[in-house]
């Protein structure tokens, strides 16, 4: 499927629309930074030896929508130029690449503690998420915690499945925020909702609902667009949809 839906987000993302792994907690009093490394990677990494995670680069990126071919071409040549920067930084570490991104700042990986020391330190990496495998079904369909098999099954029997995914972005109800905080945590959302657009590029997927005030969107998606959402570190989980009801 052409992906023209990128094209309906352009007129509301705000300016150049901020990665995920940019985004602050918000709180009532004020922003704090995320922690580079959550506790649950660290604390996997030390029972299990080793750690799936999903790392963010430092480098300025743009929806390649917002691009020229040319821009494209740098914008991805810029990513790819910093995951090498990253990979000679954790030479002699124990890792294994899993997957490299070329149209998103990021790079997914197996580590051992010594190599997630190292993305600690790392000026290259702005955050560190844990990645989950995924996990198939009798009929060799994935599924995960974060998609249900279901979802699948029905995108396969019938092409495409409505659902609503939450994005991974600092939330807290409106009223218990101030107007500024209100305002950066709805950036926060479109930035989010922007991100998962851009890695749905190439898919079978037509945005739905864009939501202003809650960090999720609503989709129709084929089988290929859920498994970028079962992957995307933009994505808290995936659950279905139902058509919306026509009042008469």
């Amino acid at each position: 499927m052409k992906n023209t839906n990128l094209r309906c987000l352009q007129a509301i993302v705000f300016g150049a629309a901020l990665p995920l792994y940019m985004l602050t907690t918000l709180s009532p009093a004020k922003a704090q930074p995320i922690p580079k490394i959550p506790n649950e990677v660290i604390d996997l990494a030390a029972a299990e030896g080793t750690v799936l995670v999903l790392v963010g680069l430092k480098v300025p990126w743009e929806m390649e929508s917002n691009l020229s071919e040319h821009q494209v071409d740098v914008q991805r040549v810029a990513i790819a130029a910093i995951q090498k920067n990253l990979l000679s930084e954790l030479e002699g570490k124990s890792y294994k690449i899993i997957r490299r991104y070329d149209t998103i700042p990021g790079i997914a990986l197996e580590v051992g503690a010594d190599a997630l020391a190292e993305l600690a330190h790392s000026p290259n990496v702005t955050n560190v998420l844990l990645d989950r495998p995924a996990a198939s079904t009798a009929n060799g369909l994935p599924s995960s915690d974060k998609v249900p098999s279901q979802l699948f099954t029905t995108a396969a029997a019938h092409g495409t499945v409505l659902v609503l995914a939450g994005l991974r972005t600092p939330w807290q109800r409106e009223d218990q925020l101030t107007e500024e905080l209100i305002a950066l945590q709805r950036n926060g959302i479109l930035s989010a909702q922007s991100y998962i657009l851009a890695e749905l590029g190439g898919t079978q997927f037509r945005v739905l609902r864009l939501y202003r005030s809650i960090p999720g969107i609503a989709l129709r998606v084929g089988v290929d667009a859920l498994r970028v959402l079962q992957n995307s570190p933009a994505v808290t989980n995936v659950v279905p949809d139902r058509p919306a009801r026509i009042v008469r």
